[in-house]
């Protein structure tokens, strides 16, 4: 009875978990000003609005383009933004082929700005978004007039010898049993104020989640990352940057912004912003400022 019991309740778990058809998400969360684009197999979901400079924005690992709602009604009065879901994420969806690497994701952004024909833009990355922008402002410097990183991945961490032996291959099913109640748990940890999480953005961030093939997708993602050593990278780097980090970051300390500046030696300006009281999503947790700082580092970029 007891095995039966278990068995029943995995079984209720994942049909209540169940996909849903990208088709259905894009009734729901797609708008009318959602464009798509077919790359190599990818068919990109992405945004253009305003008027100006292009900007464009990369969203946070498990969130989508709407996590910039806030700051887009601010900055498209000043620029054009493009903004686009990740593979693995969103409306975008999984990418054929499997590669969830950065140079990836640096070659979708660059078919996508070719698509637009925009040949230089700032680019804005937020925590997995920022890793991308960071990638392709050190492999295309022609291209980016200036980059902001917001609490980005990539600096040397205490090592962690679950993550050194890699994910099981049976663990990608696990990613079928997350319940929105302890998806939104998931989410509120890594804000300072866990209130800012509501039920409703939980609700709409579990169901993108839950967008067909996404989850197993996130699962391949997640097995191949593997730490490595960005200083090269850094080096570049010539676009002006700047940096904002959350005070109370619980994933990345803040002394990680400070190893960004000290490496970014060959950028031609490197500014920093330390925000106390807030943490891992920024534009999330304080869109209107955070924005504003954003827009008056933007409007001194040539």
């Amino acid at each position: 009875m007891l095995v039966l019991l278990i068995m029943v309740s995995i079984a209720w778990l994942w049909w209540s978990n169940r996909d849903i058809p990208m088709a259905q998400l894009e009734q729901e969360y797609g708008g009318n000003d959602l464009q798509r684009l077919e790359i190599d197999g990818v068919n990109l979901a992405y945004r253009v609005s305003g008027n100006g400079p292009p900007v464009v924005l990369i969203h946070s690992h498990f969130y989508t383009m709407r996590q910039w709602q806030a700051w887009t009604e601010l900055l498209e009065k000043h620029f054009t933004v493009i903004r686009y879901d990740l593979t693995s994420h969103g409306l975008t969806g999984p990418d054929p082929s499997g590669d969830y690497s950065y140079d990836r994701g640096v070659q979708l952004l660059t078919a996508l700005l070719d698509h637009l024909g925009i040949a230089t833009t700032a680019v804005v990355g937020s925590s997995t978004g920022g890793a991308v922008a960071r990638h392709f402002a050190a492999t295309h410097p022609d291209r980016v007039r200036g980059l902001v990183l917001i609490n980005t991945p990539g600096m040397p961490r205490p090592a962690n010898p679950h993550m050194e032996r890699g994910m099981p291959s049976w663990a990608g099913y696990l990613f079928y049993l997350l319940p929105e109640s302890l998806f939104q748990s998931f989410l509120a940890s890594a804000v300072a104020d866990p209130s800012t999480v509501t039920g409703d953005l939980a609700h709409e961030i579990h169901r993108m989640y839950r967008g067909e093939g996404n989850r197993w997708a996130e699962f391949q993602r997640m097995s191949t990352w593997e730490p490595s050593d960005i200083s090269a990278e850094l080096l570049l780097i010539s676009a002006p940057t700047l940096i904002m980090w959350g005070e109370e970051n619980p994933q990345l300390p803040a002394s990680h912004a400070s190893l960004y500046r000290d490496q970014l030696t060959n950028a031609a300006s490197v500014e920093m912003v330390i925000y106390p009281g807030v943490g891992h999503v920024i534009p999330l947790e304080i869109p209107e400022r955070s924005a504003k700082d954003a827009i008056e580092f933007l409007e001194q970029l040539p």
